[in-house]
């Protein structure tokens, strides 16, 4: 849409059939997904320079239920320590995000 929205939802029965979607400028999207999923998952475009640019955005589904998914895997907390030992005392030869 263009302007502000105003809370109605048009096109319903016209649902999204790709993964790209057109905005103009000073536009907005608005986005309807199933939050049945609990975690913190990526939103974001495939196009390394826009990534950078800020077209990212983390979406967090059901927070008071992502613990119940158990525990870290060890494997993920050990790769987690041994990247913030290297990058705290290496520069990090990388221009964009690697999406």
């Amino acid at each position: 849409g263009v302007g502000t929205w105003d809370g109605r939802i048009t096109g319903y029965p016209n649902t999204q059939r790709r993964d790209v979607q057109q905005i103009q400028g000073n536009g907005y999207l608005v986005i309807q997904y199933d939050t049945d999923n609990p975690g913190v998952w990526p939103f974001h475009c495939h196009i390394a320079w826009h990534v950078s640019g800020g077209l990212y955005v983390n979406l967090m589904e059901q927070p008071d239920k992502i613990n119940d998914r158990g525990a870290v895997p060890q494997t993920i907390v050990q790769t987690c320590r041994d990247w913030s030992a290297y990058s705290g005392s290496n520069v990090v030869d990388q221009i964009d995000s690697g999406l």
